[in-house]
């Protein structure tokens, strides 16, 4: 459960670091972080049970986003979300589904996408 109170998924940057600018990684957790954000009965981004759930480059953390480039020169991303009573495969679909399509029109190639469900909250 999520403390009263407390910011989901906030990125820890100054405004200006928010832009396109910076790495293409941090790029993609951005982009990763707004589109799961944007599926119905996601609630908010956590860092996950170990808190090393975020995304870190140039000052800025994206938390609730890991982005890890691998060989083939695209990305893996894995995201940990709090979530609605909803159903969570789908949810899950839904989500890889919007992070893949953004990442394509961002032209960033992403291999893999993995979505955790690290809380439920019932409202």
């Amino acid at each position: 459960m999520i403390p009263d109170g407390k910011a989901l998924g906030v990125v820890d940057a100054p405004a200006g670091m928010l832009s396109a600018d910076g790495s293409e990684r941090a790029r993609l957790a951005r982009l990763a972080r707004a589109a799961a954000l944007g599926i119905p009965g996601v609630v908010g981004t956590h860092p996950g049970s170990t808190g090393l759930c975020f995304t870190a480059s140039g000052g800025e953390r994206v938390e609730g986003v890991t982005c890890v480039a691998v060989s083939t020169g695209g990305y893996e991303v894995s995201l940990c979300l709090v979530c609605g009573l909803v159903a969570l495969r789908v949810l899950g679909d839904q989500v890889s589904a919007a992070v893949r399509r953004d990442a394509s029109i961002a032209g960033i190639a992403v291999d893999a996408i993995h979505v955790h469900v690290v809380d439920v909250e019932a409202h």
